[in-house]
């Protein structure tokens, strides 16, 4: 049985002006399978290719990335640190606190708090970039309500019955989850230089 906190937090996300994203649009990139699951735990990993750098390279870049950007970045909160910096082996992580805004303007302003682990794994030519052990944090000073991504985002919680839209609710936290993430991955690629691949376009001539 749901409790009543739960329930009044679900209930301030329906009567909240969410969800502006209409259903026309493309939702592709949220639908089925968009939210990997690996051993139990939502984990979403990048590898990317950076020739002509070196690991010791990268590995400086991603450091002052991640802590100008994301660490002291505009949204942070108290607990983001470094938990591990390994320039040798090539090993960089982060554990973040962060606020995830679903809406921010100057009347109104609708976020819960992000928690989320950031693991660099760094070589010659070369990095991935992992996002795991997310959770949301609702607080309004009366109360706390924890929600798990593993319980929240997933496919079956939500994705509709046809997995052709996102339920309203935990839909919008897939969504926005998974625009942070994107923005994080493609942050960290640019930052060693790596630029995005350009899309060929072949259009036939009759």
């Amino acid at each position: 049985i749901m409790s009543m906190n739960r329930k009044l937090f679900l209930l301030l996300f329906l009567i909240s002006p969410l969800f502006l994203m209409g259903q026309s649009s493309d939702l592709s990139k949220y639908l089925e399978g968009a939210v990997p699951v690996v051993n139990g735990q939502v984990t979403f990993e990048k590898t990317y290719q950076v020739p002509g750098k070196s690991r010791a390279e990268i590995y400086v870049l991603l450091k002052d990335y991640t802590l100008n950007q994301i660490i002291n970045g505009p949204n942070h909160l108290e607990q983001c640190s470094f938990t591990e910096t390994d320039s040798i082996n090539g090993i960089l992580a982060a554990s973040i606190e962060e606020n995830l805004y679903f809406k921010r303007k100057a009347w109104v302003t609708h976020y819960v708090r992000f928690y989320y682990q950031l693991i660099y794994r760094i070589d010659d030519g070369n990095f991935s970039v992992q996002m795991r052990r997310m959770y949301y944090l609702y607080d309004d000073d009366k109360r706390e309500e924890e929600y798990r991504a593993e319980n929240w985002i997933v496919d079956s919680e939500a994705l509709n019955k046809k997995k052709d839209g996102l339920t309203r609710i935990s839909g919008k936290f897939r969504k926005y989850t998974i625009d942070r993430k994107d923005e994080i991955f493609k942050g960290a690629a640019k930052s060693v230089g790596v630029t995005p691949s350009k899309k060929i376009i072949i259009v036939d001539e009759e």
